[in-house]
């Protein structure tokens, strides 16, 4: 069976997913009727889609502490959390923390990788999605390139179309850089750094005064 993270574990209980039937002797869809589940124990009531039949499938699930380290501003916090030991991490993914959700940016197992069971892992490192995104502004005059940064909503949105303002300048987008190179648009959960040059002061315009920081 597989672990944890492959079961339907929210509220919906008209999911179907593959079980063992006991009478079909073979994987076929069944539909979740009850589900029980506590930190270590899940129980299901299932009844099989093919056959009818109803019946329990139970997992006991084995925990590991694995040290997870999440990045906020640039400042690390260490925590160490439970996870099931067959559960698959892999980078990019977005897992919930105590309630804050970040993005896993790097994996160690024995080396860095890109994905791993839980029981392979010895350190994750993480960056908080549950704060607004740091965004770092190179403008350019002409002669002389200044820096900015705006603490922006995670989904906002940038592109190379519209004029920006933060204070008295104004200023077009000519580059967004991100991980998977750059681009005309992009929200800002993705971005690694905008560079853009200044204009004119133009009548319709992105403020974005309010969400400039000296952090």
């Amino acid at each position: 069976m597989e672990g944890l993270k492959h079961f339907p574990l929210d509220d919906k209980m008209d999911e179907e997913i593959l079980f063992e039937c006991p009478v079909c002797s073979e994987a076929v869809p069944h539909e979740i009727i009850k589900k029980r589940e506590s930190k270590k124990h899940l129980k299901l009531t299932v009844r099989c889609l093919n056959c009818g039949h109803t019946h329990n499938i139970e997992k006991t699930v084995k925990l590991k502490d694995v040290k997870i380290i999440i990045s906020r501003y640039g400042e690390s916090e260490k925590k160490v959390v439970q996870f099931p030991t067959d559960e698959i991490l892999e980078v990019g993914e977005v897992i919930n923390i105590q309630g804050e959700d970040v993005e896993i940016t790097s994996i160690e197992t024995t080396k860095r990788v890109s994905s791993s069971k839980i029981q392979d892992i010895e350190t994750l490192w993480a960056k908080s999605i549950s704060i607004p995104k740091k965004v770092g502004i190179s403008i350019n005059d002409g002669k002389t390139t200044h820096s900015v940064n705006v603490l922006v909503p995670q989904d906002y949105v940038f592109d190379n179309e519209s004029i920006y303002r933060i204070g008295n300048a104004f200023f077009r987008i000519k580059m967004i850089k991100t991980e998977k190179g750059t681009f005309k648009r992009e929200i800002a959960g993705k971005i690694k750094r905008i560079y853009a040059e200044n204009v004119k002061p133009f009548k319709k315009y992105k403020d974005l005064s309010e969400y400039y920081s000296n952090l």
